[in-house]
């Protein structure tokens, strides 16, 4: 598939659900419903390949290395997202989370020993004062008080689980691992490590009938968990993990757009000064890995 639809796909298919995970937030604990969003994906992929009578056996040493890719990318990278955002409006996380492109060149660096240049370090720094101005307010006028930082800092953390999750993938795709069902089985124990830290926790396995909670889980399980990361992941292998980190950064100004239109948001002085210059920076750092490779 051309890596420009690859791109579109996962773009507008995820970009939506930074405001539908709102709808996720209430009666059903928010790892509940991440448990119940990747259980559901994995259930649909594994039926697929059921049907395409693809191969499902693999050795133990495989499903060590499914289990951590989906620990990392299908549970405690979206536990974290789920809790920010009952801090954050929508678009915010999305705009932590465009940092992955940086945390991905990064990790490239000291996974895979792919040194990042000079443009790289300039554009990883200028991606962090644009993060810098934009939360400004939450990073220099810390208050417990406010809940403003806990969302920051739980999205920073979920993003770096998410760009440790690239890196498995990476190193999976390295070792010729079959994509779809290296997807498939690290949904499913993605969704079942959630499940385990929701009973540590104490959580209730309810589920809301609610048609806002219904299509919302729905979108998120099959075009926000199947279609864009199939269609991320297969960006990922073509191009890799620096180059398909570009969809974080395009993502935000969506977001914010949606925000704008469903959540009132209200652009702020330093939300307009600071996204353009994250822009420059992640832009900067996916010019440079276009021509590394």
């Amino acid at each position: 598939m051309n890596n420009y639809l690859l791109f579109l796909i996962t773009l507008f298919c995820w970009s939506p659900t930074w405001y539908l995970i709102k709808f996720q937030l209430g009666y059903v604990d928010p790892l509940v419903s991440v448990f119940y969003r990747f259980l559901i994906a994995a259930i649909i992929i594994f039926i697929y390949l059921m049907i395409k009578k693809k191969n499902l056996k693999f050795s133990i040493n495989y499903h060590i290395w499914f289990l951590f890719f989906g620990t990392c990318l299908y549970s405690i990278n979206y536990v974290f997202f789920y809790l920010s955002n009952t801090y954050l409006i929508s678009a915010f996380p999305a705009i932590v989370f465009s940092t992955v492109v940086i945390m991905n060149i990064l990790g490239e660096a000291f996974y895979f020993n792919k040194k990042p240049s000079l443009k790289t370090l300039i554009g990883a720094t200028i991606g962090m004062i644009g993060i810098i101005i934009i939360f400004n307010d939450e990073i220099f006028n810390f208050s417990l008080v406010k809940g403003t930082h806990i969302g920051l800092f739980l999205a920073l953390i979920g993003t770096f689980c998410a760009s440790t999750g690239n890196m498995v993938h990476q190193r999976n795709l390295n070792n010729k691992f079959p994509s779809l069902q290296t997807i498939a089985y690290a949904m499913l124990y993605g969704s079942l490590f959630t499940f385990l830290i929701t009973q540590i926790r104490g959580a209730e396995l309810l589920f809301e009938y609610s048609f806002s909670y219904i299509t919302s889980l729905l979108y998120l399980s099959i075009f926000g968990s199947i279609f864009a990361f199939i269609s991320y992941l297969k960006l990922l292998e073509k191009v890799g993990p620096g180059r398909a980190g570009y969809v974080g950064v395009v993502m935000p100004v969506l977001a914010l757009i949606i925000s704008t239109i469903f959540e009132k948001l209200e652009w702020q002085i330093d939300l307009i000064i600071g996204l353009p210059i994250l822009i420059i920076g992640a832009i900067l750092v996916i010019h440079q890995k276009i021509k590394d490779n």
